[in-house]
Order: structure tokens, then C-alpha cells, then sequence
């Protein structure tokens, strides 16, 4: 089935370890808008369930939708290893999405979960990017010794001999310093329009979310200097977004910050803190370096090409090609091209 609302509902089907924070309806519930409508599939057989949450869109001009999973990570979870219960789901998934005129999804795997297993043989299942991911059920010396490389401990020892403050901000009193820094750094990075959010996304995070979210922050001399949000929902911790005062960067707020949360995190039962990774899928990129140095474990991060209707969608692609063929080149490799 498809629904709109309710899927939290059947999360006690699921272990801790099956689910996270990005397949939560309150989750979702920060992206939908008059563009995006927040969807759930649905399939359950006795104590056997497949979800699956989405964001829909109506195709433009047409009577057609497509759908991708939100910010972050997403796919389909199960709380079962029954191929012929997922086989059965995923054409039920199929056959309901025929009857929705939904002809085509983009996924972004989670990649603790490791949920594009359920699709890489019946979709175009593809290696973006390496992520980073600590584990914290190792001993806090062994993580400081083994997993930390050693000039990062350096930089963390001058951090804490520079005076640096650490403050864990689970109100988010410090919302508006944590705006400043980010937008800034956003800006400083030229990043995409992708990565903007309003201040009331920011604000509805800690509302809809409450005690699995919080701010983390680094304080020099009464001023905010870096400051990231995370997540922590169940077994599993993840750095959501970060920015940091450039000025102060040769005090290194930001190896000092991702410490301490490790610490904070560990201490309070997170078995995994997932750092993500680089801002392009290089493995020089140097974002995904400087995660790197916190941990000897990478994952794939890997995203997903689903079409269900392959005449439909490829008719629509030409149609967009016809119509646009100044863009033709740029988005030759872009999925759901027509959007752009």
C-alpha cells in the first residue's frame, strides 16, 4: 500500500539496528512541500514488512510523477531476509506504482545499512562516493590511538591547550551562531542551491526531531567559532551540517568539535557515528580526507536509478532534449534530466 502519514506506526516491526533517523515520518516531514508530497510504500505479510519512504512529484505538463528519497540517506528497509517475501514486495511495489503513474525514483542508499542489496539486481544500482564511519564500541584509547590519525590528535591537544570550549546544545540555543557559520560556509564554498536551507528548516530540525538532534559547538573566547549539527537516533550517530568561523580555522575548532561529539556519542550508547564524505566522490577531495583521518573504516555510499516505465520516462528525456538542446550536453548523464 501507499500512504501518506502513519508509517511510524509500524517501526516497532523493525530492530533498532534495521532503521534510522531518515526513514522517520517526522523526518520527512521537514522536505515536503507544494513540489514534494512525502509518500510510504508499504508491504506486510504477518510479522514480515518492506518500507519504503519517498518524496513525490508531478512531472511538468504531464499526468506522470517521479519521486527520490530525501536529504541524506533513504531506500527501502526490512526487517526480514526472505527473498521470496521481498521478491513478492517489490512487485506489489511495482505494480502500485504502475497504478500511480509513477514512472521513475532516484535513491540514495544508506550506507551502515547497506539497503541497495534490495535493488541491485532488479535496478541500476551505482557506486557514488566512499563515506566515513567510526566505529564506538571500540575502547575511547583505542579510538584515539587506532582510528585517529596522529595528526589529528596533535591539532585536537593544541586545540584544547588554545582554550577552546566544547558545548553540546541540545535546546539549540545557539541556533542563530550555527546559521551564521553555515551560510557563510556555504557561501565561502560555492556550494549549490542544493545545500541552502531556509531558517525555518532549521528550526522545524530541532522541533520535529527533538532529542535526536543537537548542535555542537566550539567557543573561543565567548564568540562561536564552528559548529555542526548531528543526529542520534537508536545504534547510529551521523554529522549532518557543519560551518565554522574562517578566521579561527588555524585554532582547529573543527577536529576539536568531531572529537568531543565522538566522545559524547560513544558514552551515550551510539555504536556507529557516520561522518559522511567529501564534497565530489574523489578520494583526494579534501572533506572526505579530513573525515578520513577520524576512522580506518570507509563505506559506499551508492545511489539508485529506478525506472518503471521505460518508454514513458525515455520519451520524456527525448522530449526534454528537443526542447532544451543547449543542455543537452551538460545533463547527457543526469537522471530525471526533465527536471532541470
Amino acid at each position: 500500500m501507499l500512504i501518506d502519514d502513519g508509517w511510524d506506526l509500524y517501526k516497532n516491526n523493525f530492530r533498532i539496528s534495521d532503521q534510522d533517523i531518515y526513514f522517520q515520518e517526522k523526518y520527512y516531514d521537514l522536505y515536503y512541500d507544494e513540489t514534494f508530497k512525502k509518500k510510504c510504500f508499504i508491504y506486510k505479510e504477518s510479522n514480515k514488512i518492506f518500507l519504503m519512504p519517498f518524496l513525490l512529484q508531478r512531472i511538468k505538463d504531464t499526468t506522470y510523477f517521479d519521486f527520490e528519497s530525501a536529504y541524506g540517506y533513504g531506500g527501502p528497509i526490512t526487517n526480514t531476509s526472505d527473498q521470496l517475501f521481498l521478491d513478492k514486495a517489490i512487485k506489489n511495489m511495482e505494480v502500485q506504482f504502475a497504478e500511480e503513474s509513477i514512472i521513475a525514483g532516484f535513491v540514495r542508499f544508506h550506507p551502515l545499512l547497506k539497503n541497495e542489496k534490495l535493488f541491485e539486481n532488479r535496478y541500476n544500482v551505482i557506486f557514488d562516493r566512499k563515506t566515513v564511519a567510526l566505529n564506538l564500541e571500540l575502547e575511547e584509547d583505542k579510538i584515539w590511538m587506532e582510528e585517529i590519525h596522529s595528526k589529528h590528535r596533535n591539532v585536537i591537544r593544541k586545540a584544547e591547550s588554545n582554550g577552546l570550549e566544547f558545548v553540546l546544545d541540545e535546546n539549540f540555543d545557539y541556533l542563530e551562531d550555527f546559521i551564521r557559520l553555515y551560510e557563510s560556509t556555504m557561501t565561502k564554498l560555492k556550494a549549490e542551491k542544493f545545500y541552502y536551507f531556509t531558517k525555518s528548516y532549521f528550526h522545524e530540525l530541532k522541533s520535529n526531531l527533538k532529542e535526536k538532534v543537537f548542535l555542537a559547538l566550539v567557543i573561543y573566547q565567548n564568540k562561536v567559532i564552528s559548529a555542526a549539527i548531528f543526529f542520534k537516533f537508536g545504534i547510529y550517530g551521523h554529522y549532518h551540517l557543519a560551518g565554522s568561523d574562517e578566521e579561527y580555522l588555524n585554532l582547529y575548532p573543527n577536529n576539536f568539535l568531531i572529537y568531543n561529539v565522538i566522545l559524547y556519542l560513544k558514552r551515550n550508547s551510539v555504536k556507529w557515528l557516520h561522518l559522511g564524505g567529501g564534497s565530489d566522490n574523489s578520494e583526494n577531495n579534501t572533506l572526505y580526507k579530513f573525515k578520513k583521518r577520524f576512522s580506518s573504516t570507509t563505506l559506499d555510499f551508492k545511489i539508485g536509478k529506478l525506472i518503471f516505465n521505460a518508454d514513458i520516462y525515455n520519451a520524456l528525456c527525448k522530449d526534454w532534449e528537443l526542447k532544451n538542446p543547449q543542455k543537452k550536453e551538460k545533463y547527457k548523464n543526469y537522471f530525471l534530466k526533465y527536471r532541470s
